[in-house]
């Protein structure tokens, strides 16, 4: 496929899809380091994946220390909360305890703006529980995160974090988690979602692996860069550069008439003679029969056969390829007749 059509369908060029699938799998699935092109994709500044069941089904046995049923009440007992929030200036995580009333301790971290709010939910679900094992009596750890509560009891789970906090549970079976809803007055939860918003600006910086999701869209961000630069210095294409500067990979939605006048590939004796096809690009009144010809002089009855009209174009054949795409009103309506 020309480069022009590739533009104006949204489809890459083929090697670039290619060399997107090969460094994503290098990057994710072999664990080692890939160059596209220019770009160098680390391993270690994305998440893992891990294979495979690490707890044998017997011994899973999290169903009774993980509850969604029992209710929550503001009784001023000691309680623990943790919170993740998410927002256009980044992600924050945080978990404060409660006690009279009052937070007695917290903490708060600050991730990466690419990180998910899931991810700053799981690791504050994750630094309380590291917090509470030494205190080896029963504790309640309140969530509002059901989705790190449902990732936390599926023994399939392939996120690491998640899988540390499998572990750390059933090495301490006095700690228990409990969801509560989000956003009714609880006071610890509100505590808890408060520090982790104000987390986004003031926590701890904390390092946390880039989920994969962002790797797909880094590494379509290079591709789509090469593109682009490739189209701005390409050999062809120009008139459709004109129209089109900037590649996407979402098609600019024209009609086929409307690509065929654009890019120049269609029934024309200038596009035909260059396969061969005709012996000559002329048009049968002599003139170069490329689109803008047939757009400014002639109307054409079907793709075959072209009928000659006495046309008044002194207006038309003024404007260029793009304030004729553009305004349908000023051409004549070659394709439809």
């Amino acid at each position: 496929m020309g480069s022009r059509k590739q533009v104006v369908t949204g489809l890459q060029p083929l090697h670039l899809q290619i060399q997107q699938e090969a460094t994503y799998a290098r990057v994710a699935q072999a664990r080692s380091s890939s160059n596209f092109f220019t770009v160098i994709f680390s391993p270690t500044d994305y998440e893992s994946k891990s294979s495979g069941i690490h707890i044998h089904p017997p011994n899973f046995l999290l169903h009774n220390q993980i509850s969604f049923a029992e209710n929550h009440i503001d009784s001023g007992a000691k309680a623990k909360y943790t919170n993740g929030s998410k927002t256009n200036e980044g992600t924050g995580s945080a978990y404060c305890i409660l006690k009279n009333y009052g937070i007695i301790a917290s903490w708060q971290g600050k991730l990466d703006l690419r990180n998910l709010v899931f991810e700053a939910e799981i690791l504050a679900i994750r630094m309380t529980i590291e917090a509470a094992s030494s205190l080896h009596r029963p504790i309640k750890i309140w969530t509002d995160s059901l989705s790190s509560l449902m990732a936390i009891l599926n023994p399939k789970s392939h996120h690491s974090m998640v899988r540390e906090i499998q572990t750390l549970l059933l090495s301490h079976k006095d700690i228990h988690l409990r969801w509560l809803k989000a956003h009714v007055g609880y006071l610890g939860n509100e505590c808890a979602d408060q520090l982790a918003k104000e987390a986004i600006t003031k926590g701890d910086p904390f390092l946390l692996p880039k989920p994969l999701s962002y790797l797909k869209s880094e590494i379509k961000s290079a591709a789509l860069s090469i593109w682009q630069d490739n189209w701005d210095n390409g050999e062809t294409g120009c008139s459709t550069h004109d129209i089109v500067p900037r590649v996407s990979n979402k098609p600019v939605g024209w009609n086929r008439e409307e690509i065929m006048f654009v890019t120049g590939h269609g029934p024309f004796p200038a596009y035909l003679h260059r396969f061969n096809l005709r012996t000559h690009d002329n048009c049968s009144c002599g003139e170069k029969g490329d689109p803008m010809h047939y757009t400014t002089k002639w109307f054409t009855s079907s793709y075959i056969k072209l009928q000659q009209c006495h046309l008044n174009y002194s207006v038309v054949e003024k404007h260029s390829h793009e304030q004729l795409i553009k305004n349908p009103t000023l051409t004549p309506n070659v394709f439809h007749m």
